[in-house]
């Protein structure tokens, strides 16, 4: 099917089933505007969550938004500065940020160590993190993963720092629920790189449970349906990735008597919700926010040193996701809406993952 040069994939707000292609306007660019050519980008859940909760108390839909009644689900991806009025920001230069599903996106560049920070006010509603672009460098052979898990695996990272503070304040087993998530595989993995010595318990969906356990990441993987049916050794730290009160609840409950700390961070079920759902046992929940999280700890440490060690990381990471993660790529915004549709239907397998070229 035709489509124009440059468009923009819209959904409409309030049913995420509908999505129109739209041509984009090209609007000339004002003094230290640059436009960037969207190069690609990886759809994983993280998108899921941002169109599900684009009309929450963090509206991310508001950050692209559409004619009225639609929007631009974000992305993460690459690049490249197509046209620039910006003296320090030149034509063909790559990075890495935030931007809406269109083949184009403006901004409004202040130049960073890293980068630049769009100066654009109409996203500044959201956490600095979200618009700071960082440079990238030319495609190697890890990019396509690194353009999919790269928005991701900071909030892994992180959360091992947690755990590591957990380990030698005395913690014994870590409990994870979405467990074929890629966030809990990079924690999992990182975990075990920094040999904190954690029993690992990974609950996830029967569908899903072959491919968990196949990963040699976890000491135990259940469905959560067998939940009842499993047993820890105390002190514990209950990480969730789904998001949905049922099943937070459930663990919460089988093991109250064990936790240490309870941390809710992801979003992977299509009933998530962010507040911890009244009644949740064990210690107080603390919800996990990986922009402020990231942010304050490379504020503390210096930021050189912060991504010096991140980066090291992520590579490993990167690396070793070429055992279990097939990277397919499509292109155009017809296999985009296609894949996207897929991924809020629960639908995509967790040992595949999509590149988009628009």
């Amino acid at each position: 099917m035709s489509h124009p040069d440059r468009w923009d994939l819209i959904y409409k707000r309030d049913d995420l089933t509908v999505s129109e292609l739209r041509d984009a306007s090209t609007p000339d660019l004002g003094p230290g505007e640059v436009r960037l050519a969207v190069e690609k980008f990886g759809l994983t859940a993280n998108n899921a969550t941002y169109a599900r909760f684009g009309e929450s108390d963090i509206p991310f839909f508001d950050a692209f938004p559409g004619p009225e009644g639609y929007g631009r689900v974000p992305v993460w991806g690459h690049v490249r500065v197509e046209e620039s009025r910006h003296p320090e920001i030149a034509v063909g230069e790559r990075f890495f940020g935030y931007v809406p599903m269109s083949t184009h996106h403006v901004v409004a560049p202040q130049v960073t160590p890293r980068g630049f920070a769009d100066g654009t006010p109409q996203r500044h509603f959201l956490h600095p993190w979200y618009w700071h672009f960082e440079r990238a460098a030319e495609p190697d052979a890890l990019d396509d993963r690194r353009t999919l898990i790269h928005p991701v695996y900071p909030a892994a990272y992180n959360l091992a720092d947690m755990l590591q503070r957990q380990a030698e304040a005395g913690a014994r087993t870590l409990v994870l629920t979405s467990a074929s998530s890629k966030v809990a595989i990079g924690l999992a993995e990182e975990a075990a790189a920094r040999a904190l010595g954690l029993t690992t318990v990974a609950f996830t969906s029967e569908r899903n449970a072959a491919f968990v356990g196949g990963l040699g990441l976890y000491d135990t993987v259940a469905s959560y349906e067998d939940l009842a049916s499993v047993s820890i050794e105390g002190p514990a730290v209950f990480v969730d990735l789904t998001g949905e009160a049922t099943w937070r609840l459930a663990v919460a409950e089988r093991f109250a008597d064990k936790l240490v700390n309870t941390t809710l961070i992801g979003f992977t079920h299509p009933g998530a919700q962010v507040p911890p759902p009244p009644g949740l046992q064990g210690p107080a929940a603390e919800v996990f926010f990986t922009p402020a999280v990231e942010w304050a700890v490379a504020e503390a440490e210096g930021p050189e040193n912060y991504y010096t060690r991140y980066d090291a990381s992520e590579r490993r990471f990167l690396e070793s996701t070429t055992s279990w993660l097939t990277i397919e790529q499509a292109q155009g915004p017809e296999a985009l809406a296609e894949v996207f549709g897929d991924l809020l239907a629960g639908k995509q397998p967790p040992d595949l993952g999509y590149v988009l070229r628009p």
